[in-house]
C-alpha cells in the first residue's frame, strides 16, 4: 500500500550522486555501491514562516554533509528490496542521546558506504529527545529512472 503524505509535512530527493554511484559501481568503477548508514539532524532546507509554521523548501539535487546545521544521531542501516522498491527503516538511537536535552530535528540524510549523502528526507521542525520514539521509512523505486 503506498500512502501519501503533503509536501508541506514531509519531502524525499534522491540526489545526483545516487545515481552516478549506483552506475559506477554496476561497472565497477570505485567501491561497491551500498546505502549504509541515516544522519538524524537538521538543515535549512526546513523554514519557520511568518505564521509560525515551517516550510519545506524544494529539495536539491546535490546535497552534502556540510549542509547539515546541526547532527546528533548516526545509524548504520539494513535496506531490503523487494518488487522493485529497496525499503530503508531509519530508527532513532536513543543510545546516543543525552537524557534531558531535546534535539531540534527537520532533516535526515541517508549515506552511502563512502559516507557521502544519496538521498535527503526533510520534515517539519520536531524534537527527539531521549524517551521518544521516531521512525523513518523511505522507498526507492527502481523501476523507474
Amino acid at each position: 500500500m503506498t500512502t501519501t503524505v503533503s509536501d508541506k509535512l514531509y519531502k524525499s530527493q534522491l540526489l545526483d550522486y545516487y545515481y552516478q554511484r549506483r552506475a559506477e559501481s554496476s561497472i565497477n568503477i570505485g567501491e561497491r555501491f551500498l546505502i549504509s548508514k541515516a544522519v538524524f539532524g537538521t538543515s535549512a532546507l526546513v523554514t519557520k514562516n511568518d505564521g509560525g509554521d515551517y516550510d519545506i523548501a524544494d529539495l536539491p539535487t546535490v546535497f552534502s554533509m556540510s549542509d547539515m546545521t546541526s547532527q546528533f544521531c548516526t545509524i548504520p542501516l539494513e535496506p531490503t528490496y523487494s518488487d522493485g522498491v529497496i525499503t530503508i527503516r531509519m530508527d532513532l538511537d536513543q543510545n546516543q542521546l543525552t537524557d534531558g536535552t531535546s534535539y531540534p530535528f527537520n532533516t535526515l540524510a541517508i549515506l552511502d558506504n563512502l559516507n557521502n549523502p544519496i538521498a535527503i528526507m526533510c520534515v517539519q521542525e520536531d524534537s527527539l529527545y531521549v524517551g521518544k520514539t521516531y521512525t523513518a521509512v523511505m522507498g526507492i523505486n527502481t523501476t523507474i529512472a
